[in-house]
């Protein structure tokens, strides 16, 4: 009969334990990447014309996107994303940008806030916000239409792909408005003339009660360090005995 050590015993029961940990850690992991990969899920808009017809600076533009069936509480995070976009001159530009509940009209409309014709252009009045148009029977927005700020932007002449991130105030102006009749509007005025290669909305979103990344990955550190100290524990706790 083979006889075994009791030093062989404890090397045994050592390595069985540790895989054991080994295991549960890789189990863990791969729980916590695929909640991660599975909550953020992109639904991407594009407008027509893609390139929203170079935003020309004479104009005002409203795109209106109908139908959204997304849950609105399950939209994690939006982008707006300009694709090569660059200002046709080197003077002074800006582009205004705004959300809202609604617009008048399904799409790009646009209407003219600059009749002069100037160029370049030397009024940087950002239209949303002032009153000056409003009630003009072509103006594309309705009197009492929730407006939500987003942001003001500058360009080069040098071709750049910018992506503006919603913050968090943004963000749930955005669910609201989803909620109220299953649309919502992006406001642009275009304060120059702004060549690009397209521009498109990106909203992400995660399954209901989906934990969020910060949570899932905050719960997988916390379980890799317990792991890492149980097996702490047992190379300290665990001596061999002597045969």
């Amino acid at each position: 009969m083979v006889q075994v050590s009791n030093c062989q015993l404890y090397h045994n029961y050592h390595i069985t334990e540790a895989m054991k940990l080994h295991s549960a850690f890789l189990t863990v992991l791969g729980f916590a990447l695929g909640l991660a990969s599975a909550q953020a899920t992109p639904v991407t808009y594009t407008p027509s014309p893609s390139d929203l017809g170079d935003l020309d600076h004479h104009l005002v533009y409203t795109w209106r996107i109908d139908g959204v069936s997304l849950n609105p509480s399950s939209i994690s995070s939006a982008t707006l994303t300009f694709t090569s976009i660059q200002n046709w001159d080197g003077n002074p530009n800006v582009l205004h940008l705004h959300l809202l509940d609604t617009a008048k009209y399904s799409g790009v409309h646009t209407f003219v806030d600059d009749p002069s014709g100037a160029a370049p252009v030397t009024d940087f009045t950002d239209d949303f916000i002032s009153t000056r148009y409003h009630a003009q029977s072509g103006w594309l927005v309705a009197a009492g239409t929730s407006d939500t700020f987003l942001t003001d932007q500058s360009f080069t002449l040098t071709p750049v792909t910018w992506t503006y991130t919603f913050t968090a105030a943004q963000l749930a102006a955005l669910r609201a408005d989803i909620s109220n009749g299953n649309d919502f509007a992006l406001g642009l005025d275009p304060d120059c003339h702004f060549f690009n290669d397209g521009v498109n909305l990106t909203l992400n979103t995660r399954p209901a009660n989906t934990p969020d990344t910060g949570n899932t990955l905050g719960m997988f550190g916390i379980t890799a360090a317990v792991m890492l100290c149980a097996s702490s524990q047992l190379n300290r706790k665990a001596k061999p005995v002597r045969a």
